[in-house]
Parts: C-alpha cells; structure tokens; sequence
C-alpha cells in the first residue's frame, strides 16, 4: 500500500513537471509547434498532445496561426494565452508608487499610483498599497481577479529571499520590514518581495532584449547603483540575496563619502544622486552645461563614463556573461552617458575577455518596475517544471 501511494505520488509529480515544462518552453519560444516541443522534450507526440489540451482547456495556452511551407500538413503554432491568467505587480520608489494589473505576455493592462511619503512608516505606505490594489480591482472586470496568480513587489534595498523582508531601505530609513508578511496578511494573494534590480533582469529575459541568453549581468544606474547576476537561466542570490550588489564596490579608498557612510563607493562615481551632491545642482542641469561643453560637467560625466566602462569590465571578469545589461534612469534618460562606452570598456577589459559579451540596453521602458514585478512571480510560476 506504501508503495503504492509513493508511485501514484511520484506520477502526480511528473505531470505536474511536464505541464509546467511545456508552459514554460513555450513561454520562452513565444510561437512553438506541438512537434517541436515532443522534439525538444524527448517526450512523445501524443504526451504532448494531451498536456497541450490541458494547456489550452485551462485557458493558459492559445493556438494561433500555421507553420508556413507547402508541403504535408502544417504544424500548428502555441503561444502564452496573455489573457489567461494576470498578477499584480507593484514598484516602491523614492519618487512614486506604481501599481498594475500586468498580463502574462507583460502588458500593463491598467495601473494606479501615489507619491511616496519619504521617510513614510512601513505601515502606512503598505496600508496605503493594499488599498489601492483593492480600488484597482473594483475598477476592472471581475474575470481579472478571478484569474490572478499572486502578487510581486520590488524596490530598492536589501531584501531577503524567499521571505520577503526588507532588511535596510535607506531611502525610506525602513529596517527589518516584513513586506511580504504583512501584505499576505491584508490580501488573499500570495506576495513575492525582491530587488528592483533583479527583477529587471528577469523582465528582460521573459519579455525583453535579453530572452535569448541564459548567462547575463544587469548594471541599474538611477539614484543609486545596483547589479544583479543570472547564470544559466537563474538569478544568483548569495548567502544574504546581495550577488551582484556591484554599488558599494570600493573603487577609491580615499574617494567621497558614500550615504552608506563609507569612502570612494562605485555609486559615488556615477548615481545621479552623488553626481548631484557633487555639483550642488540637478541632475537635468549638470547634463545641459555638458551639452553646453562647460568644463567642471564635462569632467564630471566624462568621469562617471569611465567608472561606468570600468564596472562593466570588471563584471565580466567576475562572472563571464553573453550580455551585460545596462538599465535604470540615468542610462534611459541621458544616453549621452554611454557615448563610446564600448570603447571605454575595451580599454579596462582583460584581454581574453574582450568581445566574448554583447552589451544590451533596457527595452521595457518607464513600466518596468511593475513589469519586472510581474516577471518574479511568472518566474516562480513556471519554476515549477525546474527540478530542485
């Protein structure tokens, strides 16, 4: 009897597996014929077929369109229903807090957001999030909330993984925060809680610029500087979830105070916010006496170029991506900040390494907080055909 409820136990598993492989194969290929997943799973063409059917009676895989050539019949392509299932996604920034009801394709169907209380306590901001997601639901359909899988939330700051706790936030001075506890306790949705930046990272390889490289580091300039690393379709974590945290690196000993209270970080060197402090003006300013070539910004932003030249040289020594993403809004609102940077690169770059990676830019625009939100919890989604 023992064995017999392992076997069934184990079959239950293995379909549970194979259903979520095939989701997530065809999510990653966005248009893939039956045969070819039989093909790529080694898994026969009437399993496939049957676990299709499930797909598409569940709502979560659509048909759409035939293989083009004349001769034989036409395979059929699948594609990720975007409409089959939602999740919401929610971005805590120093400026706002965005709030969208996303699709599984990424599409941000509709979205809130408030201005964020600087210095807020954690309560009332998140108070604040969990009634305004209620508000977002009551001005939709009801077919969304019937269909959506769970909440993911991101911001800047250490975050621990899986729980979800905001260890320090420096921007809003929040320590030891349990986010992820507290918001599952006012909704009835499951809530996963990380890192702005990883979640970019795992926006772009879902949706974006980067869905066809298993191996890539993402370098986030705003105001700070943050870094996250994916090996082998994986975002790496570290003991303390911080791998790839490339923004307190020492880069000068002996360099300027850092609002982490150390000399000479990385992010002093390039951060809006530490360029700011410098010039004691904004940040829009010191980009239009550069445009203007006024000496003081032209040895400011030329600086930050080549620490952002030599940081990308450095990743690629540590951890030997396909493509190193640069992302965040220094990068997005002023481009100039990567004129000639590949040379820049090239010229910090050990040898043996020079033109073994691809340099990509960000391509999910201003929504990419709550995109990348919803993209860590399609991750996990489909993390159920990964075996642990």
């Amino acid at each position: 009897m023992v064995v017999t409820s392992q076997l069934k136990y184990d079959q239950k598993n293995v379909r549970k597996y194979h259903y979520f492989l095939l989701l997530s194969l065809i999510q990653k290929h966005k248009k893939i014929s039956r045969s070819q997943l039989a093909e790529l799973t080694r898994m026969s063409n009437t399993t496939v077929g049957k676990i299709v059917k499930e797909l598409i009676q569940d709502e979560l895989v659509i048909e759409s369109g035939q293989e083009k050539g004349e001769v034989g019949r036409k395979a059929i392509f699948l594609e990720i229903n975007p409409h089959g299932a939602y999740i919401i996604g929610i971005e805590i920034d120093v400026v706002s807090v965005q709030i969208a009801l996303v699709s599984l394709n990424g599409t941000v169907l509709t979205k809130r957001q408030f201005k964020s209380e600087e210095k807020g306590k954690p309560e009332v901001v998140l108070d604040k999030v969990a009634s305004e997601i209620s508000l977002l639901l009551e001005e939709t359909d009801p077919k969304y909330d019937e269909k959506i899988i769970a909440i993911g939330l991101t911001m800047a700051g250490l975050v621990t993984w899986p729980e979800g706790k905001a260890l320090m936030v420096p921007q809003f001075q929040w320590n030891e925060v349990e986010i992820k506890e507290y918001l599952q306790s006012r909704l009835m949705y499951d809530v996963y809680v990380d890192n702005h930046v990883r979640s970019i990272l795992l926006a772009e390889s879902l949706f974006g610029t980067i869905k066809n490289y298993k191996d890539a580091v993402c370098i986030h300039v705003g105001s700070g500087v943050g870094g996250a690393v994916m090996i082998n379709g994986e975002i790496s974590r570290g003991t303390c979830n911080t791998l790839g945290e490339i923004g307190h690196i020492t880069m000068e000993p002996n360099g300027q105070l850092c609002d982490c209270g150390r000399l000479g970080c990385l992010q002093t060197f390039i951060c809006s916010s530490e360029l700011e402090k410098y010039a004691q003006v904004p940040i829009e300013e010191i980009f239009i006496a550069y445009d203007k070539e006024e000496e003081w910004s032209k040895n400011l932003i030329d600086r930050a170029k080549k620490y952002l030249g030599i940081t990308i040289a450095n990743v690629i020594c540590m951890y030997n991506p396909e493509v190193v993403l640069l992302a965040g809004p220094m990068i997005e609102d002023y481009p100039i900040l990567l004129e000639d940077i590949e040379q820049i690169t090239d010229e910090h770059m050990w040898k043996p390494l020079k033109r073994t990676f691809k340099l990509a830019h960000s391509t999910i625009g201003k929504d990419s907080g709550v995109i990348g939100a919803s993209a860590l919890v399609l991750n996990e989604f489909l993390r159920q055909s990964r075996i642990e």
